[in-house]
């Protein structure tokens, strides 16, 4: 009888061992009945988030580009939420679709006060030996429609085609087929080479590789940075390393500036009074040089942002300008039936801040010289009368009626010029 419990146990514990091998080989430890899935945040509002699922916090804090690990879901109990991390107020309540066995990506992606939501399928068959499968999701609503380029280093971007065209906001490709390698990744506006957004080296592609390239928005609005998410697999983050600058000249004298960054020149005898197009500069700390009809003036250190746009203003009298390096937020409004808008005071010696109203309603106060106001929503119009005033002053340092300001679209109204009979400049940014 001994003899037979032994080899009862002994049997017993030969199939336990054999269910564990076998729980091992189809992915040990994982429940077979639900499904696996992370949140991956490609948000420009929202630095850290938290996903629940079923009323239950499932992944918390999860940052930009950071990698989450997988969490077992019910098929059957999949409502979700995603809020500010520790918050327990709801950003975005959905129910994805998901299925057992099968792996799941929530990308969450978005502006403060319009986070959305997309669920990626991370199923798709691996490709042949040396072949990788890529498609691509603009999770960039500000940019605009884009098109996507990949590669060789110092191929021409004049001579290329693009690999995607026309990847529109909040839009996913089907899957690309590529050649496994490492390529220069340049990201531009649908149909404008001219216009890049962004400009990366070193985006490696393996062999049987299936992933996914999110183009994510930078800080000003308009260039872009991008995840690289490998599927069931980690992620990747290809920063901007460039910026967007502008000149804005409103001397109180006629005059010509130019520009060097860097060491290189980027604009030459600009006539003031002038707002440039913006160009693309290298990112960080770079030396500033302005030169006012032929002097130039001390070298200025500024801190370009990657991804930002600024504009450098150059005001003051034509002997002895003054210069400063403003931050741009060429976002669009959230509600985009209406318009944003701000002031920059480029008018030294006022007596007075500027402060700027539209149909006598404000929407800019106090503005000092060499200043910029917050950002402010109108309504949009083609009538609308335009006042700057300054403090204490008893007429409008500058009035014009009819002036447009079009749905989707940011403006800036720069004042120039001194203290007798300044001017404004409005400039439609995006």
């Amino acid at each position: 009888m001994m003899f037979r419990w032994t080899a009862v146990r002994k049997l017993a514990a030969i199939a336990t061992l054999a269910t564990l091998a076998t729980l091992t080989a189809c992915g040990g430890g994982t429940d077979r009945t639900k499904a696996q899935v992370r949140l991956v945040n490609a948000s420009s509002g929202y630095i850290s988030l938290d996903l629940r699922v079923d009323d239950q916090l499932r992944q918390g804090a999860v940052t930009y580009g950071q990698t989450a690990s997988y969490v077992d879901v019910d098929p059957g109990k999949t409502a979700s939420t995603l809020s500010r991390a520790g918050a327990g107020t709801a950003l975005l309540s959905f129910t994805p679709s998901v299925s057992a066995k099968k792996y799941y990506t929530v990308l969450a992606y978005g502006p403060q006060g319009a986070l959305k939501q997309v669920l990626q399928d991370e199923n798709s068959a691996e490709p042949d030996t040396n072949r990788s499968l890529l498609r691509f999701v603009n999770a960039a609503p500000d940019a605009g429609t884009l098109d996507i380029y990949l590669t060789g280093a110092n191929d021409s971007l004049a001579d290329s085609v693009p690999v995607q065209a026309g990847v529109a906001p909040d839009g996913i490709s089907g899957f690309l087929t590529v050649a496994s390698s490492t390529y220069r990744l340049r990201v531009t506006a649908a149909n404008n080479k001219d216009d890049l957004r962004l400009d990366f080296s070193g985006l490696a592609l393996f062999s049987k590789q299936v992933a996914t390239l999110v183009v994510s928005p930078g800080v000003g609005g308009v260039l872009v940075k991008s995840l690289l998410i490998i599927q069931q697999g980690s992620i990747a983050a290809q920063a901007a390393t460039q910026a967007r600058l502008r000149v804005a000249a409103g001397l109180a004298d006629a005059g010509l500036v130019s520009l060097q960054v860097g060491g290189s020149a980027l604009l030459s005898n600009v006539t003031v009074p002038a707002v440039t197009q913006y160009v693309l500069v290298p990112a960080g700390t770079q030396a500033l040089v302005v030169t006012v009809n032929g002097t130039a003036q001390p070298a200025s250190t500024q801190a370009l942002t990657a991804g930002g746009d600024h504009t450098l203003l150059v005001y003051g009298p034509a002997a002895a300008p003054l210069l400063t390096l403003l931050t741009d937020d060429n976002s669009l409004p959230s509600e985009r039936t209406r318009a944003r808008i701000r002031l920059v005071n480029g008018a030294a010696g006022l007596a007075g801040a500027a402060s700027l109203s539209i149909d006598f309603t404000p929407v800019a106060n106090t503005v000092a010289a060499g200043q910029a106001s917050a950002y402010a929503t109108l309504a949009s119009t083609s009538t609308a009368q335009l006042t700057v005033t300054a403090a204490g002053g008893a007429a409008p340092l500058f009035s014009a009626v009819d002036q447009t300001f079009q749905a989707a679209s940011t403006y800036t109204v720069f004042l120039r010029g001194g203290t007798t009979a300044p001017v404004a400049i409005v400039r439609r940014d995006r």
